[in-house]
């Protein structure tokens, strides 16, 4: 009789603790997924793609910090990243408050969370939407540019069978765009079996950043590479920038993880201007208030003259973009980007 009852106490000991567990979980979900909540919180937390992670680029995150700090009073947490996935997904759950992406991976996570919307992008010289653009490359070895040249010009057929090296299937210039330009030239009805070793390529890389997409290439690992144009790493030594037939050089003083190929070289075969990325905010965690004071900030003329964000070409340390004449921050809404959600339909 004592052991019974012994063990029924222990028993209800059991279904109170479990109760309070689910109690607790519940609560604890609550607080994860009201973004009403996080509006209030004091910290503002902006992730960063591989590409704008690396360490010369701490100088430009720095910089962004320091405006978004200004314009909201509030303290800001950069969050670096070596996966393109992470960022979206942190986004998207709310992890972060602010994220640099590309277009595709906006889109993704607009997808999973509609709380997800682009607030900014970086203009194109003139200062506006109208030259939004950057440059996604298929490129070779130099060496082996002379089977894809074609009567006035470049041609992609010879890329089939060949060794291929994207960023990661959720890059915009580093796969959606060049992917379905292949597509289209070969007349395949999507892009799937361009990620398949032995399909249509005999195989296929990721670099997980544009920069491992162009080492590949370097190193000989691929025979193809796609990438965007990454001026702070490279010179021209031969044609017109972000145009086919371009011949670009690693540049003698570049730094990891260029440091292992300086003085090495990349012919462009093709090249496509792509829709600069956003600045994407989670409308749930981050208030209205917020967003609009970070936008003022952003887009001030102060930000637009901050070397350390929009940097002069030649300079010793990059910024987070180029500057060769009137590029800023603009303000940029979801439609924008409407042109690249049509390649995934």
């Amino acid at each position: 009789m004592f052991e019974l009852k012994k063990i029924e106490k222990t028993m209800v000991r059991i279904v109170l603790i479990a109760t309070l567990i689910v109690l607790a979980g519940c609560r604890s979900s609550n607080q994860t997924v009201s973004g009403n909540q996080n509006q209030s919180s004091d910290t503002i937390k902006i992730a960063f793609y591989p590409n704008e992670s690396a360490a010369e680029f701490e100088p430009a995150r720095e910089a962004v910090k320091a405006v978004i700090e200004k314009a909201t009073d509030k303290k800001v947490e950069l969050v670096t990243s070596t996966d393109y996935n992470v960022v979206v997904e942190s986004i998207a759950n709310g992890q972060v408050d602010l994220a640099y992406m590309g277009a595709e991976g906006y889109i993704e996570a607009n997808k999973k969370n509609e709380q997800v919307e682009a607030i900014l992008t970086n203009s194109g010289p003139s200062g506006t939407l109208e030259d939004a653009l950057y440059y996604s490359f298929l490129a070779v070895k130099p060496e082996n540019s002379k089977e894809y040249e074609k009567t006035g010009g470049y041609t992609i057929d010879p890329i089939k069978d060949k060794t291929i090296s994207f960023v990661t299937n959720t890059s915009t210039s580093g796969f959606t765009v060049p992917s379905n330009k292949i597509a289209e030239h070969f007349d395949l009805k999507n892009t799937d079996d361009l990620i398949m070793d032995g399909l249509f390529f005999e195989k296929v890389l990721f670099g997980g950043s544009h920069q491992g997409s162009m080492i590949n290439l370097l190193k000989g690992d691929a025979d193809v590479a796609a990438f965007m144009n990454m001026p702070q790493y490279f010179d021209v030594i031969q044609g017109e920038e972000n145009k086919a037939g371009v011949i670009y050089e690693v540049k003698k003083d570049a730094q990891a993880p260029f440091d292992t190929v300086q003085g090495e070289q990349a012919q462009v075969i093709l090249s496509i201007p792509v829709l600069n990325g956003p600045i994407a905010a989670n409308k749930e965690t981050l208030s209205e208030a917020d967003i609009d004071k970070i936008i003022e900030g952003m887009t001030a003329d102060s930000t637009a003259e901050n070397t350390a964000i929009f940097a002069p070409k030649d300079a010793d340390v990059p910024g987070m973009f180029t500057k060769e004449g009137n590029e800023r921050y603009v303000e940029v809404t979801d439609d924008f980007y409407d042109e690249i959600k049509e390649m995934n339909k």
